[in-house]
């Protein structure tokens, strides 16, 4: 148990980039690569992808909160909704290394910048969920001060996001470093880091060695892939570190390839969930068969990071065709809040699930509509609460960057009179069921 209050973290999360979108030379193209003094654009397609991956996270936590150890269902929800945490990896690290190679910083000033405007959010909300655990656990109020420090090295339940993220940015000058230093060979890098990828994800669930070599770097390979260490999503952040260089170049193959990248979204998901089936038939427990360090897992990870983007090049192509409508309203409005849902929605799943347990709704029998109602009042509290915050001198501190101000900041990308790319009949299916997750 990890801050006393929350449940066991059976997997499952989610601050964002506290950065400006990637700029772009015309309102016709992104630049093939980034660099210094290029005029600075908002890229509309990452806000669909920012609010299809919070409605992922909660919609897991809605899931992992009541589901029972043995229902193939339930497992198999998990098994596509472990796919948030990666995707957020993915952006954060897109935006971060775009920022650093368009305008160049020290190290110094790099660590002070990300790390300060994420360190801020993370102890308040640390003390926050601290607070609660005293309030509602013996265990916490027993001992406040172990639960306190476990909380702040570990992270409380779903705030570890932000102990890799630390580690992400920690990491940076080096993977910006990186990426400058192979150009020309990123086709190399992003290979070694799927092979690296898949091989330790293939140690640690298929093999069990009780002695020997094996034994010890299985051991090891377990220690580095547990859900708070940079290792376990190291290609989620090279790929987004490789996609920054080449954001222009990676953005036209989604736009112009965007049936077929969908296409190729959806049928890694069924992979994924045909593996996790097969590996029930084989005797496999629903919580092992859908775990998210697997090499299926890994290759459906990679998948939903390209496939929400190339969804959200299809939402702000058809966008900039006509008035916005109150979808593209309720998406604005869901990019802006991300980072506060991010940071708030455990605390308001919990308030809610304590409810239905105390009226005895939380059983085995009834593990499908619990989800139902923790799902839609932890997103409309969770909404409500970051609405609230919004109006105190607290915004900032409590839900993250404000990204309102970026978007009236620069002009947007593609702009209002840019023709769409793509027709408008897979954009809206595509929208419409990641709107109803």
């Amino acid at each position: 148990m990890t801050g006393g209050g929350a449940q066991p973290e059976r997997e499952g999360r989610t601050g964002d980039p506290a950065e400006a979108e990637p700029g772009i030379t015309s309102g016709a193209e992104l630049p093939d690569q980034p660099a210094p003094e290029r005029t600075r654009y908002y890229l509309r397609a990452f806000d669909l992808f920012r609010v299809i991956a919070f409605v992922g996270v909660v919609a897991q936590h809605a899931v992992l909160w009541p589901v029972t150890p043995g229902s193939p269902i339930g497992w198999s929800l998990v098994m596509a909704l472990h796919a948030t945490r990666n995707v957020f990896f993915f952006l954060a690290t897109l935006v971060a290394v775009y920022s650093q190679l368009e305008r160049p910083r020290s190290a110094a000033r790099l660590w002070v910048r990300r790390i300060g405007t994420a360190v801020v959010p993370y102890l308040a909300w640390t003390m926050i969920y601290f607070c609660y655990s005293v309030a509602t656990t013996s265990g916490a109020a027993a001992r406040p001060a172990p639960t306190l420090w476990t909380d702040l090295y570990r992270g409380y339940y779903q705030l570890y996001f932000l102990v890799v993220l630390f580690q992400v940015y920690l990491v940076l000058p080096g993977i910006v470093w990186l990426v400058r230093r192979t150009r020309g060979h990123h086709h190399w890098v992003f290979a070694a880091s799927l092979a690296l990828q898949l091989a330790m994800m293939t140690l640690s669930h298929y093999f069990s060695f009780s002695a020997g070599f094996w034994h010890g770097l299985r051991a090891v390979d377990l220690a580095l892939i547990t859900s708070r260490l940079i290792v376990g999503y190291q290609l989620y952040v090279v790929a987004g570190a490789l996609a920054a260089g080449h954001l222009g170049e990676v953005h036209r193959v989604l736009d112009r390839h965007n049936g077929a990248v969908l296409a190729g979204f959806l049928a890694m998901l069924a992979v994924a969930e045909g593996c996790y089936a097969a590996g029930l038939l084989q005797g496999q427990a629903p919580g092992h068969a859908s775990d998210l360090f697997q090499p299926v897992a890994a290759l459906w990870f990679l998948a939903a990071c390209f496939g929400l983007w190339a969804v959200g090049i299809r939402w702000a192509r058809r966008g900039a065709t006509r008035s916005p409508t109150r979808l593209d309203r309720a998406v604005t409005w869901g990019s802006d809040a991300s980072g506060g849902y991010y940071l708030s929605h455990v605390l308001v799943l919990q308030l809610i699930f304590l409810g239905l347990e105390h009226i005895g709704l939380t059983g085995p029998s009834t593990w499908g509509a619990t989800s139902a109602v923790l799902l839609v009042g932890t997103l409309a509290g969770s909404g409500a609460l970051v609405a609230g915050l919004w109006r105190t001198p607290l915004r900032t501190v409590l839900t993250g960057p404000d990204r309102s101000r970026q978007r009236q900041a620069y002009p947007a990308f593609p702009a209002p009179d840019q023709a769409p790319s793509t027709g408008p009949a897979v954009m809206a299916a595509a929208t419409a069921s990641a709107m109803a997750l």
